[in-house]
């Protein structure tokens, strides 16, 4: 490689550097500042919160657009539930899922804004743990030992975080953690227990997509709440969770991608498939070996079209053109608005320099002062 290129790194690092050094703390000043207002008009405070966080993702957006990341996209038109409560469920192999799937949904209205994220506890201590712990996403920690109480303290932030907050889609790696690391162990288990062995995905893990659906999910059609006349009817308020969206991540020649390596520009430009499939919450199983045959087809049908892809170029023509009721998505790269970006950028460069000048410097001021008088 040339200096030229190594230089391009570099300078894409720091500006990756800097973008997260003038927008993640303006994010957390705004909503400090604006705290007043989570007692005294709390669904207008979740409100701007949401248009805040979705600010944040346009840096994403932006990171990939200097590095000419393509997202393909196809399928179910998610778009159409941007304002509906449901399960995103993601296959998982790196880290380079995350930004995939915040660029996937930015241009999905406030979906990306209103979404509340179930991941790894590890990201809890990152930059970004912050904002997660202010938003109300929820950290999950794994291990037999720790199961049960995770998933009672799912059900509680369901409650307690993810209704009261107007929260939409939640999003859930079933899997339970990266694709190769599981990989292995995975197929064991299912080779002794007859299900099915795959090759792009491990079988996923049923706790808490089936929490989300007991606690939030529109009640089984096949069993409750179903009227005289036969007529299916939601009644309770508390569980309006009416959609489960399968979104699978495609990596070209099946090279996971990393984030930093994505965002900074390690990689050469090749474009992600992303792929969505909608089905409704009433219609899956809730008891455990119902929903655990549907979850584990769901990612048989994930594994093979994987499958597929990565020995042809391309999905199969069942696929691009399966049948559903939602409007259909054909294969197309998502495009961002060139002014939206810079009109965030522009906030969050302004935002710093309002903070800098009407509270940060006349904190140390006000600081420096009071040293002075007790030296």
């Amino acid at each position: 490689m040339s200096l030229t290129t190594y230089v391009g790194y570099v300078i894409k690092f720091i500006y990756f550097f800097l973008s997260n050094l003038y927008s993640l703390p303006c994010y957390l000043v705004w909503m400090v500042l604006l705290t007043p207002l989570r007692f005294i008009a709390p669904n207008l405070y979740w409100k701007i919160e949401s248009f805040m966080f979705r600010m944040l993702q346009c840096m994403v957006v932006t990171w990939f657009e200097i590095n000419n990341f393509k997202v393909q996209e196809c399928g179910d038109d998610i778009g159409v539930l941007h304002n509906k409560e449901a399960i995103l469920l993601c296959n998982h192999q790196s880290t380079g899922d995350t930004p995939v799937i915040m660029v996937s949904t930015y241009n999905k209205k406030m979906a990306s804004g209103t979404m509340l994220w179930i991941i790894y506890v590890i990201f809890k201590y990152t930059h970004f743990g912050v904002v997660s712990c202010l938003r109300g996403d929820f950290f999950i920690d794994q291990g037999k030992d720790v199961r049960q109480l995770q998933l009672d303290r799912l059900k509680k932030h369901l409650v307690e975080i993810y209704l009261p907050r107007n929260k939409k889609w939640l999003l859930v790696f079933p899997e339970g953690g990266f694709m190769y690391k599981r990989l292995e162990s995975s197929q064991q288990y299912a080779r002794k227990n007859g299900y099915p062995v795959l090759q792009h995905t491990t079988l996923p893990r049923i706790g808490a997509v089936k929490t989300i659906l007991d606690t939030v999910g529109v009640p089984h059609q096949a069993s409750d709440n179903v009227e005289p006349n036969g007529n299916y009817q939601i009644k309770d308020s508390s569980k309006p969770l009416e959609w489960v969206i399968d979104m699978t991540i495609a990596y070209k020649d099946r090279k996971a991608l990393d984030m930093l390596g994505m965002v900074v520009g390690l990689y050469p430009q090749s474009d992600v498939l992303v792929h969505y499939r909608v089905y409704r919450a009433q219609d899956i199983p809730r008891d455990d070996v119902g929903l655990t045959s549907w979850l584990y087809d769901v990612y048989a049908k994930k594994d093979a079209m994987l499958d597929y892809y990565y020995k042809k170029g391309h999905l199969p023509d069942e696929i691009i053109n399966a049948p559903s009721e939602l409007p259909r998505i054909p294969l197309s790269v998502l495009k961002f608005d060139l002014l939206d970006q810079l009109l965030v950028h522009t906030f969050y460069l302004t935002s710093c320099y309002v903070h800098y000048h009407y509270i940060i410097k006349p904190m140390f001021l006000f600081v420096s002062y009071c040293l002075q008088l007790i030296c």
